[in-house]
C-alpha cells in the first residue's frame, strides 16, 4: 500500500496542512462553479412579466387532485378558468361591478374560520 509523503507526515488525529488546501482549494472551486452556474441558470430563465404586467393571478383553489379554478385578471377584466390536465375553459367573465376587490380576501383569515369551528362546537 502506497502512503503519500503529505499523508505520511501528518501529525497524529489530524489532517496534514498540504491535504487541507487542496482540500480548501477545491471546496473554493467547487463553490465558485456552483455559483455561476446558478448565475447562468437565473439569467438563462429570468421572470419576465406577462404583458407588461397587465396579467395577474388573483387566486385560485384546488378542485381536486389535478383540477384549479384560477381567477386571473387581464386589463379592466377579470376571468375564471378552470383548469384541468391538458385543458383550460373560462368559466366565467367579471366585469364592472362584478369584479373582484384587490385587497379582499377570497376566504376568511385563519383566526376567523377556527373561531367558527370553535363556535360551533360550544353550540349545543
Amino acid at each position: 500500500m502506497m502512503v503519500s509523503p503529505a499523508l505520511a507526515a501528518a501529525p497524529a488525529g489530524g489532517m496534514p496542512p498540504v491535504a487541507a488546501g487542496q482540500w480548501l482549494a477545491g471546496l473554493v472551486v467547487v463553490l465558485f462553479l456552483l455559483l455561476l452556474a446558478l448565475w447562468g441558470l437565473k439569467r438563462l430563465t429570468r421572470w419576465q412579466e406577462p404583458a407588461g404586467g397587465k396579467i395577474r393571478l388573483l387566486g385560485g383553489i384546488a378542485l381536486g387532485g389535478r383540477e384549479k379554478l384560477l381567477v386571473v385578471e387581464v386589463g379592466e377584466t377579470q376571468l375564471v378558468l378552470g383548469v384541468a390536465p391538458g385543458r383550460v375553459q373560462t368559466l366565467h367573465v367579471l366585469e364592472g361591478d362584478r369584479r373582484l376587490q384587490a385587497g379582499e380576501p377570497a376566504t376568511p383569515p385563519f383566526a376567523r374560520q377556527l373561531q367558527q369551528i370553535l363556535n360551533k362546537r360550544q353550540a349545543p
